[in-house]
């Protein structure tokens, strides 16, 4: 069976859903059934046949976007200006204290989603039966996390690119402090925090790479042995593998490639040791002149 991601109008979820035969192109627009209705949708990834759990397929492609159902659009996304309109003004008067971020009314007009964040649980239950006399259809209320609404809101990061949970992650992996603590970042908040004040996303991307390039790299405060004295790893760079000594007010920059390994200790291989030593002695003879 052939299935493709479909990420529906005006949402961030993403539906696997049957192709029903039709052959779709992504970025392609199609009229989707899922469990919650009849929808419309932009398809997010190309059809494959690879062997999907029958829980995530939770649809089928009815047909191709025509003129028509374009046509429908606007009345469509009045429908959602007013409802997101009045949603709001009730909560107020109601005093529910919750934030109203994006509302969603589906394609066969049978249910009107209102996706909001909120600290804690809300009893919405007259705001529900207050919005279903105004429309005459089902009113569904959907809490949602703070990376969610960044996700329907979008916008940029510091990075300059489009926010990366609009387009490029379907669940939200765990982002930990952990991580930034192996890419050797400022542990500053606001310079590993996103828009919506979590943990940058993009944090996850490389980290296992950074975690296996220092598993090659002397750990910091490891003791390496050069002549006589012995310098402390002050700095590792695993990007360009270099390592930075301290021993006092001396300050030596090696790369890994120079670092040998014997049982748990480290040191200088010979040649990298007689250069530094060469230059220690320079130095040396400079502050007796």
């Amino acid at each position: 069976m052939e299935h493709t991601g479909v990420k529906l109008r005006n949402s961030f979820q993403i539906y696997y859903v049957n192709t029903n035969g039709l052959f779709v192109k992504r970025n392609a627009l199609c009229i989707v059934e899922t469990e919650h209705g009849v929808d419309m949708g932009r398809v997010f990834k190309c059809p494959t046949h690879l062997r999907r759990k029958t829980s995530e397929v939770k649809g089928r492609l009815l047909r191709k976007v025509t003129l028509e159902d374009l046509g429908t659009l606007p009345e469509i996304e009045t429908i959602e200006k007013k409802a997101f309109a009045v949603c709001r003004q009730k909560a107020k008067e109601k005093k529910l204290d919750m934030k109203l971020v994006s509302v969603k009314c589906l394609f066969d007009r049978t249910k009107i989603i209102f996706y909001f964040v909120a600290e804690n649980r809300i009893d919405f239950r007259e705001l529900v039966r207050d919005l279903a006399t105004v429309f005459r259809t089902r009113i569904e209320m959907r809490q949602i996390g703070v990376r969610d609404e960044a996700r329907i809101i979008g916008g940029f990061g510091p990075c300059g690119k489009e926010l990366c949970c609009v387009n490029l992650k379907e669940e939200f992996d765990p982002v930990s402090i952990k991580m930034a603590k192996e890419q050797n970042l400022n542990l500053n908040s606001l310079k590993i925090s996103g828009m919506c004040g979590r943990l940058l996303c993009c944090l996850g991307y490389e980290y296992s790479v950074y975690k296996e390039m220092n598993e090659l790299m002397p750990r910091h405060g490891a003791t390496i042995k050069i002549g006589p004295k012995d310098y402390t790893v002050e700095f590792t760079d695993p990007l360009k593998e270099t390592v930075r000594l301290r021993c006092a007010d001396h300050v030596v920059t090696v790369k890994r490639e120079d670092i040998q390994v014997t049982g748990s200790r480290y040191h200088i291989t010979q040649e990298v040791m007689a250069r530094i030593t060469a230059v220690l002695e320079e130095d040396l003879e400079k502050e007796l002149v």
